[in-house]
């Protein structure tokens, strides 16, 4: 009986184990195992959500339609919030946010603007959907080093990580390019112009 018992329990189990999927996102590894039940809905593809987010902040009506058209989920409002938290007007980050996946483009803006670039050369620089705070961290090392502020937003424009990937560098390290880029700005009279 005991036999018994435990092959129903090995049974019982097996499905789960055989259900495991392994992928890999981004060169990290990831286990995932289906949940019991039904699933959630997914809120992908609702741009509605989205739009209900922006609306219930600063932006219009028609200002979360603009932003929100086509989202998948409330990506790019999370985003245009954020960046009209900060030095951004809401046109301003509309135009950082439309499409964005992640907060990363608003991340981008304004790690950029704490540097020597203008709030236009960071909405230039940060207006992709795949823009993140390593986007920024590219242009701030570029500029640091012998290149001008066009060459690095256009080195480093709508890249996830650009030429130069951010987490080899230190939190004391990104200070201290952050200072050698803004240094470099005021030294040659362009800071934010």
């Amino acid at each position: 009986m005991k036999f018994i018992a435990l092959m129903l329990l090995a049974i019982s189990a097996l499905p789960a184990f055989a259900q495991r999927v392994d992928i890999e996102i981004e060169g990290r590894p990831y286990s995932c195992v289906p949940r019991e039940g039904r699933p959630e809905p997914r809120p992908d593809g609702d741009p509605s959500q989205c739009a209900n987010r922006a609306y219930s902040g600063p932006f219009t009506r028609e200002e979360s339609i603009r932003l929100c058209e086509g989202a998948r989920d409330d990506s790019p409002a999370r985003c245009a919030l954020k960046a009209y938290a900060g030095p951004f007007t809401r046109e301003e980050s509309i135009t950082i946010c439309t499409r964005a996946r992640s907060e990363g483009p608003a991340d981008c803006a304004l790690k950029a603007y704490s540097g020597p670039f203008t709030r236009a050369e960071a909405m230039d620089l940060c207006s992709s959907p795949r823009a993140d705070v390593g986007t920024a961290q590219c242009a701030l090392n570029a500029y640091s080093g012998p290149y001008t502020r066009e060459e690095s937003i256009r080195m480093c424009r709508g890249s996830k990580k650009g030429l130069f990937a951010p987490e080899l560098l230190s939190k004391l390290d990104a200070e201290a390019v952050l200072i050698l880029a803004n240094e470099k700005a005021v030294k040659h009279g362009e800071f934010k112009k």
